[in-house]
C-alpha cells in the first residue's frame, strides 16, 4: 500500500508522489523504543515525509 499525494516538480507541474507504507513501517520499527505503530501515525509520517521532500 502506498500513500499518494499530489506534488509539484521543479518546473511547477503537478505529479503524483507515492511512498511505500510498508517500507516506512520497517524504518519506524527499527527504533528499539517502538513496539507497535498505529496506522494513523504511519500515514502521518508518510505525509510529513512527502511535504518535507517537496519543500527541500
Amino acid at each position: 500500500m502506498a500513500d499518494v499525494v499530489l506534488g509539484k516538480d521543479k518546473c511547477g507541474e503537478q505529479r503524483l508522489i507515492s511512498l511505500p507504507l510498508s517500507r516506512i513501517r520497517v524504518i519506524m520499527k527499527s527504533s528499539p523504543e517502538v513496539s507497535s505503530i498505529n496506522q494513523e501515525a504511519l500515514v502521518l509520517t508518510a505525509k510529513a515525509t512527502i511535504y518535507y521532500q517537496r519543500r527541500y
